[in-house]
C-alpha cells in the first residue's frame, strides 16, 4: 500500500506528540522528601537555636529579630508540647516568607502545594523524631541567601516528587 505525503505527515505528527514530555497541570499534587539534616552538625545547630516557645511567643520573637536584621532560616516543632524553636541568620529577605509546622503529612503536602502555587519555594522541610513536619518557604530571589545559610547548618534541600 502506497502512503501519501499527507498520511506521512499525520503519522510523523502523532509520533512527535507521543514523545513530547507531558505538561504539568496547576493542580498536580507535589509530594516531598524532607531535607537531609546532617547529624554531624547537630551540636553546632543546637547552640544556635532560640529557646522553645509557644506559637505567639515565636511570632513576636521573629518580628523582633527581623527588626535587628536577622531572619529565621530553620525551625523545629515539638508536637508533644506545641512549642517551636528557630535558628536565625544575619540576612534580610526582600520577598515574602512563611513557616509552618504540621503533625500530619497530608496537611503538610497540601500546604506545600499551596505555597508553591503562590510563588514561594520550600527552603527546607524537616521531620523531627516526634513525627512533626516543619517548613520554611521563601521567594525565589531570596532562596540563594537562605540556602547558603542552611548549607552551613547541614540542612539539605527538600526534594519534590511530581
Amino acid at each position: 500500500m502506497k502512503m501519501t505525503t499527507h498520511s506521512a505527515w499525520i503519522v510523523l505528527t502523532l509520533a512527535l506528540i507521543a514523545f513530547m514530555p507531558a505538561q504539568a497541570k496547576d493542580d498536580v499534587v507535589r509530594l516531598s522528601y524532607p531535607s537531609k539534616v546532617e547529624a554531624s552538625k547537630g551540636k553546632e545547630r543546637e547552640k544556635l537555636f532560640s529557646p522553645w516557645m509557644t506559637g505567639e511567643s515565636m511570632r513576636s520573637f521573629i518580628d523582633d529579630k527581623r527588626t535587628k536584621g536577622e531572619q529565621i532560616v530553620f525551625v523545629e516543632y515539638n508536637n508533644t508540647n506545641g512549642q517551636s524553636r528557630g535558628i536565625f541568620a544575619k540576612l534580610k529577605l526582600t520577598g515574602p516568607f512563611s513557616r509552618y509546622s504540621f503533625t500530619n503529612e497530608a496537611a503538610m503536602e497540601e500546604k506545600l502545594n499551596n505555597e508553591i502555587k503562590a510563588g514561594l519555594l520550600p527552603a527546607f522541610i524537616s521531620r523531627n523524631v516526634s513525627g512533626a513536619y516543619s517548613m520554611l518557604f521563601v521567594s525565589p530571589g531570596d532562596m540563594p541567601a537562605v540556602r547558603a545559610e542552611l548549607t552551613k547548618l547541614g540542612v539539605g534541600e527538600p526534594r519534590l516528587k511530581k
